[in-house]
């Protein structure tokens, strides 16, 4: 009994991070190749079909086979396609208030939303600001302006030998993440302002 105890203390958990967007998936992956996270196992993942309500479904279908189970959103998507949504059909922005009441029934879910995108928690590196960006081109003017003059949103500049997205910002996550936390979370009747939730993955992970 006792070393099936210990057996399954030493087990791995395994992570699955579902995203909708390709920068995500290339930050998760430099972020595991460089921190030593010794019984955590992550799979980011990029749904092959990005529609909304599909994400969901691969949240769901993941939370029944992993220990955990994060959905990261970049809520300038949202806003876009619901915009974009025929007159009369459900919206994105509806589906998501319905998915995040739903997902709080599930203890192995967490759901992060950056607004508007990933480019806004690496600004958080730089400066604390918690400015409403309508769109994450936005960001990315800022961030080439200010602190990163060559940045690109390509996995070449992602994944960089001689110093990777996740490397390059490290120094600055204490900062980031204290950044990140006086921004709190979301809130349904306060959509407008910048938010980083995905430093959440920090304290998940244990990194320091």
């Amino acid at each position: 009994m006792g070393r099936n105890k210990e057996h399954k203390r030493k087990a791995r958990k395994t992570f699955s991070i579902i995203v909708d967007g390709q920068t995500e998936v290339w930050y998760l992956q430099m972020l595991k190749k460089n921190e030593v996270l010794p019984r955590i196992d992550i799979k980011p993942e990029l749904p092959k079909k990005k529609k909304f309500q599909d994400q969901y479904k691969s949240v769901i279908e993941n939370s029944n086979y992993y220990d955990k189970v994060i959905w990261i959103i970049d809520f300038d998507t949202i806003v876009k396609e619901t915009r974009e949504a025929k007159k009369g059909s459900k919206t994105p922005l509806e589906y998501f208030k319905k998915y995040k009441r739903e997902i709080e029934g599930y203890k192995n879910i967490e759901l992060l939303v950056n607004t508007p995108c990933l480019e806004f928690w690496i600004l958080l590196h730089f400066e604390r600001i918690g400015k409403y960006f309508a769109s994450c081109s936005e960001v990315e003017k800022l961030l080439r302006k200010s602190y990163l003059k060559d940045y690109e949103k390509t996995e070449g500049y992602f994944k960089k030998r001689n110093g990777d997205i996740y490397q390059l910002l490290k120094k600055h996550q204490i900062t980031a993440r204290k950044n990140a936390e006086k921004l709190g979370n979301f809130e349904f009747n306060n959509p407008h302002k910048g938010l980083a939730e995905i430093y959440k993955i920090l304290d998940i992970f244990e990194i320091k």
